[in-house]
């Protein structure tokens, strides 16, 4: 109870600190994060010292990678502010923060009445790029973990609703989100979390990582088409760009198939996040796979059932 009244204490004050002082927020926070949480810096360096190697131009050395981390703190800590103070966005700063890239994209997967299931990374603002698209009338589902962190995480669910966003975690399994897509929902999910049982090997910035197999299977199961997408700050607006669009192909075996797409998911997010390299919050080693693989291949079998299943 007191970190939910905590947290709505902070809905109520968010709002009300300017943009600017926001930011100014942001970046001091950041800056005493970056000094005191050592692990969370060496896993940030870690990843850019890989996507480094992979041909980088921008991450090269190791000044370039600090300079980046740095700035990997403070796109979290501004995103983490403006979730709190999402209220503000009444119409008229809702129209002057927001622009929208490759939306006939998404129209022309809606009006096949199938739904879509949209493929992001934790990139620029990935929260109010869902609110974003629910603002624009689609039905969203957004399956999630812990959220922000574990004594907020309630809380954080309920302002998702609130603001008429679905929620449902990996346990409660396909039924939630098939239903949405056959209601020509859009179901979002993030797909370099680490909330998920089973991985799909795909390459990525020259690694070959595991990546949540939940986007093929789903688009398997229901039809529907696979969109990559991502969201990125440009000055002071928030992108929200749908990439492309991959299709099931039944006529692939459904291992096979879930390679390819997986495949697909992981090359576009490669691209998304090589251009916006300093707005990629992710904080855990993603590319030390050796437990992920291994948890993989124990419960390939077990999705594949519930796959049948649902």
């Amino acid at each position: 109870m007191l970190s939910r009244a905590l947290f709505l204490a902070a809905l109520g004050v968010a709002p009300r600190i300017p943009p600017r002082a926001g930011r100014a927020l942001a970046a001091l926070i950041a800056a005493v994060e970056y000094r005191f949480s050592p692990r969370r810096r060496a896993a940030v360096l870690s990843n850019l010292e890989v996507i480094g190697r992979s041909g980088h131009p921008h991450l090269t050395r190791p000044a370039d990678r600090e300079r980046t981390a740095r700035s990997v703190f403070r796109s979290y800590h501004r995103f983490f502010i403006e979730f709190l103070a999402q209220r503000r966005l009444v119409r008229a700063a809702w129209d002057g923060t927001f622009r929208f890239q490759g939306m006939e994209i998404l129209y022309a997967a809606a009006a096949r009445g199938r739904g879509a299931i949209i493929a992001a990374p934790h990139l620029g603002n990935w929260e109010l790029g869902g609110l974003a698209l629910a603002r624009l009338g689609f039905r969203v589902h957004v399956v999630t973990g812990t959220q922000l962190h574990p004594l907020f995480s309630g809380a954080a669910r309920a302002l998702k609703e609130e603001s008429g966003i679905c929620v449902s975690t990996p346990d409660d399994g396909f039924v939630p989100l098939l239903e949405t897509l056959k209601r020509g929902g859009l179901v979002v999910l993030l797909v370099d979390g680490d909330v998920y049982t089973r991985g799909v090997s795909a390459r990525f910035f020259g690694r070959h990582v595991p990546f949540p197999a939940g986007p093929a299977l789903l688009a398997r199961r229901s039809e529907a088409p696979l969109l990559h997408a991502h969201s990125s700050r440009r000055g002071e607006l928030l992108w929200i760009s749908i990439d492309g669009a991959d299709a099931p192909d039944p006529a692939l075996s459904l291992e096979r198939d879930l390679e390819r797409l997986t495949g697909c998911v992981a090359a576009a997010q490669e691209r998304n996040i090589a251009a916006h390299v300093a707005q990629w919050c992710i904080f855990r080693p993603f590319f030390d796979t050796a437990a992920r693989d291994t948890a993989a291949r124990d419960t390939a079998a077990r999705d594949t059932a519930a796959y049948d299943a649902a």
